[in-house]
Order: structure tokens, then sequence, then C-alpha cells
């Protein structure tokens, strides 16, 4: 069997491996959109709860319930938007690399199995990277929202017995476990650079 046709194989068995992969990214896409548009919703109605609550048991005007959340909700609103951004980065980059893979196995440029190999595992690389990134950056936005929720749950569920300072300890521990994440998010982003970089190594030395 000559060269050619063993390209063509290979080109026809990796890429119907990235469209699977593809379509199983486009499936996780449309779920996490769901899940952040539902969480959001629920953050919204318990935040405006509370607010009722403590307007008629506390005399904590709407204004200040308000102030007093200062820019944790549009903080919330914003990192969603940034997790949306990445899930789409990441599936359009997918769709892309399928693209390269067909035009280097199927152009007119010859190429070697071995050196097409030793490229495919870099591209495997970066994508592992990426995906890894991405999985980091979605497990912490979807825990903060938990916690959030959970805050919010907890003095709903003391009903008229909840009192200013249980929202201020809550908006207090919110705001810390938010400056945590964010240092967390950004050591294991550093971990993950370094572990793309050790998988560049590598490859460089097939």
């Amino acid at each position: 069997m000559g060269i050619t046709e063993d390209m063509r194989k290979i080109a026809e068995e990796i890429v119907f491996s990235y469209q699977s992969k593809i379509s199983e990214v486009a499936i996780i896409v449309d779920n996490t959109s769901q899940i952040l548009e539902d969480f959001k919703n629920q953050r919204n109605e318990m935040s405006n709860q509370l607010k009722e609550t403590l307007a008629r048991e506390e005399s904590l005007r709407k204004k200040d319930f308000d102030n007093m959340m200062g820019d944790i909700p549009a903080h919330q609103d914003e990192r969603e938007k940034q997790v949306k951004n990445l899930l789409k980065t990441f599936f359009d980059e997918q769709k892309e690399v399928a693209e390269v893979i067909r035009k280097n196995l199927t152009g007119e440029e010859k190429i070697r199995i071995d050196d097409f190999r030793k490229r495919l595992k870099d591209i495997q690389a970066k994508q592992k990277a990426r995906e890894n990134e991405v999985n980091t950056v979605l497990q912490q936005f979807l825990t903060e929202y938990k916690q959030m929720t959970a805050s919010l749950r907890s003095l709903l569920d003391k009903g008229e017995t909840v009192q200013i300072k249980d929202f201020k300890e809550m908006m207090k521990n919110i705001r810390t476990r938010q400056t945590e994440m964010a240092s967390e998010v950004s050591a294991k982003k550093e971990i993950l650079k370094g572990g793309e970089s050790r998988e560049k190594e590598k490859v460089a030395k097939l």
C-alpha cells in the first residue's frame, strides 16, 4: 500500500475522530449555557426574595440592599459571559483543528506520515491544555454560583428571623471566597501552562 493510501486512511480516521469530538463539545456548550441561565435565574429570584424580606422585617431599603450587594451580581454576570466565550472559542478551535488536519493530509504538499504524527501530537497537546483550561474555569464558576445560591438559601430559610448582620456576613464570605477562587484558578492555569510546555518538549524530541 502506498503512502498516499496510508495518508488517506489516516486522514479519514483522524477527521472522523475530531468530528465526533466536535459533536460532544457542542452538546457540552448547549448544556452549560442552560445550566448557567438556570443558576442566574435562581440567584436573581432568591436575591429578590431576600431583599423583600429584609425590607419588610429589618427596614432595610431596597436601594441599600442593592448597594450592599455591590458588584457581586455584575461580577458573576461578567464571569458567565467569559465562560460562554471560552466555550465558544474552544468549540471553534475544534472545528479549525479538523480542517487543518484535513488540509495537511489531503493537500498537494507531500508530507511523511512520521512528520505528520509529530505535528498531530503537538496539536493534541495544545488542545488538551485548552480543554483542561476550560474545565478549570467552568468548575470554578459553577462552584462559585452554587456557593452563592446556597448562601442566599440559608438566609431565606431563616424566614422572618433573618437580620441585616446575617446579610452582611454573607456578603463578606462571598467576597472572600471569590478572592480565594481567583487565586486558585490562576495557580491552576500556571500548572496547565507548565504541562503544555512539557508536552511540547516531548514532541520536539520525537
